[in-house]
């Protein structure tokens, strides 16, 4: 089926305006360090940084709290009311568009898309258009879904898909809040056996409140648009869109922080 990216960011839209809370360990200073390791976050102070797909502004709020000069933050859908709530700064300016609509040239220093990439279907095009909004001397950072070691989840996650993708809203989130609860004693049980997503469990979900676990269950099952991308994929898609891949790190298991530069 060809998914609409309309579709894919208004289903973030609508998820963000219910779910609006950016605090605890889902909205910490401490999870944007793990996301983005082994970047240094200090090297963004008192430079132009561009944040794409900010959703309700955890990840942007974080890396005001580094003090660069300025922060362009992109979001397409109706979340960009919800982080302009969350958010008071006068570093930051919210611009209301996709992210192959950004208009830039040569202008940022850092450029962060975390979270974001595998759920928009025209990435490709995104990546050209950060690329192309990078200066020279500048960093592109990205997290995304990693594919290996994943593909058993993924055919799961296909065939529940299946059954939620058609559910309403508020079906979907008390599956997602029945989900989370019996993520309970699955975490406990990856303290000591080694169970799948055990480095995802341990390190990082067994941290999150029960509505916080409920939030990424959910959004797990409710954008029209996911990918996973193998490591040479990414690689790839990269260097394709004129990027050069500096570093690329499996973070907690099942997921790619990669820090990129301009090729010359």
């Amino acid at each position: 089926m060809k998914i609409d990216h309309k579709e894919s960011y208004r289903d973030f839209g609508e998820q963000f305006l219910t779910d609006k809370d950016i605090g605890g360990y889902w909205g910490s200073v401490e999870l944007l360090k793990r996301i983005v390791h082994p970047f240094d976050l200090n090297l963004i102070k008192n430079r132009k940084v561009l944040d794409i797909g900010i959703g309700s502004g955890r990840i942007s709020n974080n890396l005001l709290k580094y003090n660069p000069s300025k922060l362009v933050a992109v979001e397409p859908s109706n979340a960009i009311k919800v982080a302009q709530e969350n958010i008071k700064s006068d570093k930051i300016e919210f611009l209301n568009i996709k992210g192959q609509d950004v208009n830039f040239k040569n202008e940022f220093d850092y450029i962060f898309a975390l979270c974001v990439i595998h759920h928009i279907p025209e990435y490709k095009e995104v990546l050209k258009r950060m690329q192309k909004s990078l200066k020279t001397d500048g960093r592109f950072v990205a997290w995304v879904y990693g594919k290996e070691g994943m593909e058993l989840y993924i055919l799961m996650l296909k065939n529940l898909r299946r059954i939620t993708s058609i559910m309403p809203d508020f079906m979907l989130r008390v599956f997602s809040q029945f989900l989370a609860a019996l993520t309970y004693p699955y975490g406990f049980l990856c303290k000591f056996l080694p169970l799948p997503l055990k480095k995802y469990f341990v390190t990082m979900f067994n941290k999150f409140s029960f509505k916080h676990k409920s939030y990424v269950i959910f959004d797990q099952f409710n954008p029209s648009f996911y990918k996973y991308f193998s490591k040479e994929e990414l690689t790839n898609e990269l260097n394709e869109a004129g990027f050069k891949v500096e570093s690329l790190v499996n973070t907690v298991g099942h997921q790619y922080t990669v820090v990129c530069s301009k090729k010359d």
